[in-house]
């Protein structure tokens, strides 16, 4: 049977596609299936090993919960986004209703104009002093540097380069990192290769790097925005989606010459790891999986209680990267997990969610940054030595959140070390004393009295991930994947730990483009992939960030 024959019979029959996970990956794939391949949805078979009731969502997730007979909120992660870098991301938005008379893209916009960034106070200083970003602070070296870096091609990059292979010490200390760090989490061993990648991708911005006029967040959490109307809409679609119930491994099989390969058997367990009846998989059917997960062995905290340690071990890896490495020992052109996982020390970030009442933090933020919730970009801490973020938002940023609260998120990527204002390491420190060392930072301690009124009247519910930015580990070829190993007949690999050629990892965007790649390859040939976008070939764009650098 030739490739289009299989293809009109994936789309005539009673074909099955299994996918493992709610995470944005497979949601992706099932909505382009649906939306853009005409899909029978009852033919899609989801594997979530949560329960129903439970957190769902990967890293776009977001949770209520009671303390002390209030509502408080948390969330693992939230992303922003950008016009020209995240045209898969708005595609599928433009797929999802919203509501019955909107997609989720239409909402977006309209909270666009509604709510747009622009920043006065981009970074926050040693002793509270306030800094526009105006001013760079890259010498000329540095600057060489960084247009030597992206003049070459990634095949010249050796295997396993980091950042600091590239920069010299005073990169790291400048604003342009402070803020770039900001943005997109990157550490000074993260991968080069990486490096390259987003100033490619995002070089069009660097003129905007005080101002943040181009950055995008939703009108609500991600989840709210469209992880959950994602949801609902595939739910009444007929979509089958199995809780408690992960793929824990599958069986392959090949043709006489071995060049061909198809997945035989699913083999499925409860969230516990109990065994559970495997699946036969005909030649036809499909199966997807999200293979790793920056969101595993995840361990939250309280107001009054630090984080739980996170379980490490063999035994406690997540479903996502147990999987892979079970696959990975099967098929020699999978990757290398390993990798990955090899050294949390250098993938662990920190999180808090912080829900305010009263409206004294929020009176008190937007006087110091000179903006409403919802107009700042994220907020370096330069001073923190926990390497502080704090992002903020248009309020409500749950939808049945109290008129009274104000939400934020903050990140912390050096969180093993010792605060400023409190002396512990991150998760020896309860939320309270977090919330305390930032409010330390912001200059908010100095009036005794507001300050334990913030403390008395708020929640902070910390997080600790500890392989958040593992995907941005020095990498050699092949130690990812291809979203369609060679010789596939009837899957395909999805996630952030698969090779898009110049895609950029730790984005919605690197999720959902896979996800179209998938359904291109194997069900809807004529599907367009929203192209990527590389300002570097815009000579007045190249004119405007040569000015840029030069503040």
């Amino acid at each position: 049977m030739d490739r289009h024959t299989k293809m009109k019979t994936r789309e005539d029959s009673s074909c099955n596609v299994y996918l493992n996970g709610l995470g944005l990956g497979s949601i992706a794939a099932a909505m382009y299936l649906i939306q853009k391949a005409d899909f029978d949805a009852s033919n899609i078979h989801i594997f979530e090993q949560m329960g129903a009731t439970e957190l769902v969502g990967g890293s776009c997730d977001a949770s209520e919960l009671t303390v002390d007979e209030q509502p408080a909120y948390s969330m693992q992660g939230s992303r922003m986004f950008e016009d020209r870098v995240y045209p898969c991301t708005k595609e599928l938005w433009s797929i999802i209703p919203y509501n019955d008379d909107e997609s989720c893209l239409q909402d977006h916009q309209k909270n666009r104009e509604e709510c747009r960034v622009h920043t006065v106070v981009r970074l926050l200083h040693e002793h509270g002093e306030t800094d526009t970003g105006y001013r760079l602070g890259l010498n000329t070296a540095e600057k060489l540097k960084m247009a030597r870096l992206l003049a070459t091609p990634e095949f010249a990059i050796p295997d396993g380069a980091k950042i600091t292979d590239i920069f010299g010490e005073a990169f790291f200390t400048s604003n342009f990192w402070y803020m770039w760090r900001a943005l997109f989490a990157f550490q000074p061993w993260h991968s080069a290769v990486e490096m390259k990648r987003y100033m490619r991708l995002f070089f069009h911005e660097m003129p905007n790097m005080d101002t943040m006029v181009a950055l995008e967040r939703t009108r609500f959490t991600n989840f709210h925005s469209f992880i959950l109307p994602a949801l609902r809409f595939m739910q009444n679609k007929g979509v089958n989606v199995h809780y408690n119930s992960r793929i824990s491994d599958v069986d392959f099989k090949a043709d006489s010459t071995g060049q061909e390969r198809w997945i035989e058997l699913i083999h499925l367990e409860t969230g516990s790891g109990k065994p559970k009846p495997s699946i036969q998989v005909h030649d036809t059917d499909l199966v997807f999986l999200t293979i790793g997960s920056i969101v595993s062995n995840a361990s939250f905290g309280a107001h009054d209680r630090p984080v739980d340690k996170p379980a490490l071990d063999a035994q406690n890896l997540g479903g996502a990267w147990t999987l892979w490495k079970k696959i990975a020992a099967k098929q020699s052109d999978f990757g290398r997990p390993e990798q990955f996982l090899r050294d949390i020390s250098q993938s662990t970030m920190m999180t808090f969610t912080v829900t305010f009442r009263g409206g004294l933090f929020q009176r008190k933020f937007e006087w110091l940054v000179e903006r409403q919730m919802g107009r700042q970009s994220p907020l370096p801490i330069t001073a923190s030595p926990w390497i502080l973020h704090l992002h903020t938002y248009r309020q409500p940023l749950f939808p049945d959140q109290p008129r009274d609260t104000c939400v934020i998120w903050v990140t912390a990527l050096g969180s093993n070390r010792i605060g400023t204002f409190v002396n512990k390491t991150m998760p020896e420190c309860t939320g309270r004393e977090i919330l305390e060392e930032l409010l330390g930072h912001l200059q908010f301690n100095h009036d005794e009295g507001e300050k334990n009124e913030i403390l008395d009247t708020s929640t902070c519910i910390p997080c600790l991930l500890p392989y958040c930015t593992s995907q941005f580990l020095g990498r050699a070829r092949g130690d990812r994947p291809a979203v369609v190993p060679e010789g596939s007949q009837n899957f395909a690999l999805l996630g952030q730990f698969v090779e898009i050629p110049d895609g950029i990892v730790f984005t919605t965007e690197y999720s959902v483009l896979g996800a179209i790649h998938a359904v291109k390859r194997f069900v809807e040939p004529s599907l367009e992939v929203p192209p990527m976008y590389f300002g570097q070939h815009q000579p007045l764009t190249a004119v405007a960030v040569a000015r840029a650098l030069m503040r």
